[in-house]
């Protein structure tokens, strides 16, 4: 057996020498010479990047009370990503959850998947049917379209409503500008090891006087992935899968597997395409965006890979198939810099269908959840006097749900109908809101003060046949309510270069259809939940409290510590169904569970990030991450541990850069999850962390216990503006077997990752 690669007593020095190590190369960079010869300063230069994120419109970064990451299109290039996931990972800010391959559930401050707002371009990606467990949807926005990405940590529910309660994910897509004619065509190939991954892309840009254009396809295809060969646990067979099931002759054969590192069932397809076009006619600028993402069969491989007592798989069959997201949307500006309107309609479309089957039966379930979502986003800005402006809107949102279920005999093709994962009969919410944005500047004494007010009126309603398969005790499910929120931040320059920055902030989320109406088998023969016709909307309030120290152009230290109380939050707990606490689903009679209001829950961390150059074209960046969560059922009651809370995490990385060259070596690391502090609720997939581990000292643990982990890249490349360019990477350099918190399925192991292009 192999000792923990990083016993807990290690990782602590580990943090603790981290920290000192931030500070002496701060010290080091403020009483260094300041150099003549050129440096890159891109690590520096995004404290001063024009952000749209934080405001809805335009505001430098530094000037935000908040704590904000931005990953720009040329990191996304350095890095290779298979998806925005794997980018969000390598940020070393944001912790990522998976439970298979074609997946990515970004956390923000112990906040996930519907508690987290995804917007792309100024409009809501997250619809009625986001979930709070763990979501895939961020793969399906294509790293090839963006000019980058920005993470807005902690609620942001005044610029854009509910479901911002741990923050908002902004993503900006390329602009299609206009101006002197050109025509610029560009492609890509990638490839990678691990799982024996093809990237493709292919763009065209066209600009003229008054029209400009983009187009762009990406093709990925991903075959099984290949975790690392060294356990980091003392269990040597922790996460391999000996065997796996097949189907053979319309009959499912369990399979030995010839190299158990390789995780059978989480190979997939995916196609994504871009289009954008913008027009300038006289005072007006117009837009059109359109997207579409569509993959082939996702297999959901920590279902796939879960084996009974006796040793048999649980499911033959468990897909996402298909996954679809569709975005077309019009966007109108008008205005000067100082008086300006935008306009911004959009129509998406999604679908997703959950494929089950247990292990040798012959009937197949497909839940096929449909969506359609329209926004209206009515957003001006307004520059009354020198410093202040005012931001000001309103937006509207309706979604339309239609599920629907179908049993199929995999024997005969016979089809008939079954339950679907929401209502039979349709849903649709319904959301008004407006906000109100005032940003003072007081230039005299460095002083930004910005306060926030947005007020939305909620509706759903769910509808059920008399003849619901679920024998549900109604037929209709109604929710309306008018929820406020507001926001008050201040940044305060004590001298040049030196920033106190404090915040307070009211979110909230609405329940939606996933929250009231869904019948799901979350842990198969373990807990069925169940919908519950009696919720409220849960609500937060967030203290941010942080400064930012920069000197020139050779260092930025970043530092904060962030506190939220939560009431009315969601959970699922033990319930009834029809009077009885167990439900006879899939053949298995099932625990029954609902998604309730519990009283309290206090979420609280801090946060360190460093970017320092240390000699002429060497920096060094580093981050730390660290949140705790704790919930109580009532008021004065016993505490317990909150889901999708994270253990510590962050990374380290020594880059140079010269002229179009770059090599850089990076770390990311995480700390023990021990076993006492998983929620009981499930969602943190306790029962796929390694089981019966020892300590340093030859102590038993408790059953899953996360231990901690360093992994090691290094990545180097040729990246031009235009003509060929060249990424190269190696990934998990020793062959670390490790596996994330929370996630069914172990990450890539060594990875050789190669990326070639040309760019006129």
């Amino acid at each position: 057996m192999h000792k923990s690669i990083i016993p807990k007593k290690v990782f602590k020095k580990t943090t603790i020498a981290t920290l000192i190590f931030f500070l002496f190369v701060t010290v080091r960079a403020q009483n260094s010479i300041v150099l003549d010869t050129p440096s890159d300063t891109s690590d520096l230069e995004s404290f001063d990047e024009v952000l749209v994120s934080s405001q809805r419109f335009d505001q430098k970064r530094k000037y935000s009370p908040r704590q904000i990451e931005v990953v720009g299109a040329k990191r996304l290039a350095e890095l290779q990503p298979a998806t925005l996931g794997d980018a969000l990972i390598n940020s070393g800010q944001v912790f990522v959850q998976k439970s298979q391959m074609g997946g990515g559930s970004p956390i923000l401050r112990g906040f996930e998947a519907s508690r987290v707002l995804l917007v792309m371009d100024g409009v809501r990606i997250n619809n009625a049917t986001y979930r709070s467990g763990h979501t895939q949807d961020i793969i399906t926005i294509d790293p090839f379209i963006l000019d980058r990405m920005e993470v807005n940590f902690g609620s942001g529910s005044t610029l854009y409503g509910s479901d911002a309660m741990g923050g908002v994910l902004y993503f900006k897509t390329r602009e299609a500008t206009v101006g002197n004619f050109f025509v610029k065509p560009s492609a890509t190939v990638r490839y990678s090891s691990a799982n024996s991954s093809l990237i493709g892309n292919a763009g065209l840009q066209l600009q003229s006087q008054k029209v400009g254009a983009i187009f762009s396809c990406t093709r990925s295809q991903f075959g099984d992935l290949r975790s690392g060969s060294k356990n980091y646990s003392n269990w040597d067979t922790f996460g391999l899968l000996p065997k796996y099931v097949s189907q053979i002759n319309e009959n499912d054969t369990v399979l030995v597997n010839p190299d158990p590192k390789i995780q059978q069932g989480t190979g997939y397809t995916q196609t994504d395409i871009f289009a954008k076009v913008s027009a300038q006619m006289g005072k007006f600028h117009h837009t059109i965006n359109f997207q579409n993402s569509f993959s082939g069969l996702i297999p959901r491989y920590d279902r796939l890979s879960q084996f009974n007592a006796m040793g048999l798989p649980v499911y033959g069959r468990w897909d996402y198939a298909p996954q679809r997201r569709g975005f077309l949307g019009y966007q109108l500006k008008t205005g000067t810099n100082k008086h300006n309107i935008r306009l911004s309609l959009a129509r998406q479309n999604t679908a997703l269908a959950r494929v089950t089957r247990n292990f040798k039966d012959i009937n197949e379930r497909t839940q096929l959840d449909k969506v359609k979502m329209l926004t209206l986003n009515l957003d001006r800005h307004d520059q009354l006097a020198n410093g202040l402006i005012l931001n000001s809107g309103l937006e509207f949102v309706f979604n339309g749900v239609i599920s629907t279920g179908i049993n199929r005999n995999i024997l005969t093709n016979t089809l008939s109908e079954t339950q679907p994962r929401y209502s039979d009969s349709g849903a649709t919410t319904q959301m008004f809101s407006i906000f109100e944005q005032m940003v003072y500047s007081i230039q005299k004494t460095g002083t930004v003060i910005q306060v926030g007010f947005r007020m939305a009126n909620y509706r759903l309603e769910a509808l059920y046949s008399k003849s619901n398969p679920w024998k549900l005790p109604f037929s209709a499910i109604s929710f309306q309510s008018i929820a406020p929120s507001y926001d008050l931040g201040i940044t305060q320059e004590l001298k040049k270069g030196l920033m106190l920055k404090a915040s307070i902030n009211q979110a909230y989320r609405n329940p939606n259809i996933d929250d009231m109406t869904k019948v799901f088998e979350s842990q198969p023969g373990s807990k069925l939940v169940v919908p519950n016709e009696t919720l409220k909307a849960e609500q937060s309030l967030t203290v941010d409290l942080g400064f930012l120290w920069r000197k020139d152009n050779r260092f930025a230290f970043e530092a904060g510590l962030f506190h939220s109380h939560v009431r009315d939050l969601l959970l699922d707990q033990p319930g009834k169904f029809n009077g009885k606490d167990s439900f006879l689903y899939d053949g298995r009679l099932t625990p029954v569970y609902q998604i309730v209001n519990v009283a309290v829950a206090r979420i609280f961390g801090f946060y360190a990030n460093a970017k320092i150059r240390l000699y002429k074209q060497l920096w060094f960046s580093g981050s730390i991450s660290d949140t705790k969560g704790r919930y109580a059922k009532a008021l004065g009651a016993y505490e317990q541990p909150l889901d999708h809370i994270p253990p510590v995490f962050g990374q380290l990385s020594l880059r140079w850069k010269a002229k179009d060259w770059f090599l850089e070596g990076q770390c990311l690391f995480n700390g023990t999850k021990k076993a006492e502090e998983y929620s009981n609720s499930g969602e943190d997939n306790q029962n796929m962390q390694p089981i019966g581990l020892n300590d340093i000292n030859g102590d038993k643990l408790a059953d899953g216990f996360n231990p901690s982990w360093q992994c090691w890249t290094i990545r180097g490349g040729y990246q031009p503006k235009s003509g060929y360019n060249i990424a190269l990477s190696l990934d998990n350099i020793f062959d670390l077997h490790y596996r994330y918190f929370a996630s069914g399925m172990s990450a890539s192991g060594r990875s050789i990752n190669l990326s070639l292009g040309y760019r006129f």
